[in-house]
């Protein structure tokens, strides 16, 4: 028998499943003013811009340059490792800020 969800979580749901529909319009607004990557939109959707490498896969997600950057020196372990690595960020700052430091090989 499954328990009945706490009311924050279903008005959480309601509110999610109700703004679905706003989403593209909110991805084109972004775009416009230069917060969205266009080759990069699809990932807001879930889809993976790469292949998944073969093997052991790490991801790691950064929302911003601050997250990145600390945690870059564990990506950097985990790369030496032979170990594939995924790094998702959350802006155009950070995505850009990925792209000029991570290491070879890192998606």
């Amino acid at each position: 028998m499954s328990e009945k969800l706490p009311a924050i979580l279903r008005a959480y749901r309601l509110a999610s499943a109700a703004a679905t529909p706003l989403v593209p319009l909110l991805l084109a607004r972004r775009l416009k003013r230069g917060k969205e990557h266009r080759k990069r939109l699809t990932e807001r959707r879930g889809q993976a811009g790469f292949a998944r490498p073969k093997g052991p896969l790490v991801w790691l997600h950064g929302a911003s340059v601050g997250e990145l950057s600390g945690v870059l020196p564990l990506i950097e372990r985990i790369c030496a490792r032979g170990v594939g690595m995924l790094v998702t960020s959350g802006t155009v700052t950070s995505g850009g800020w990925a792209e000029q430091r991570l290491p070879r090989g890192t998606n």
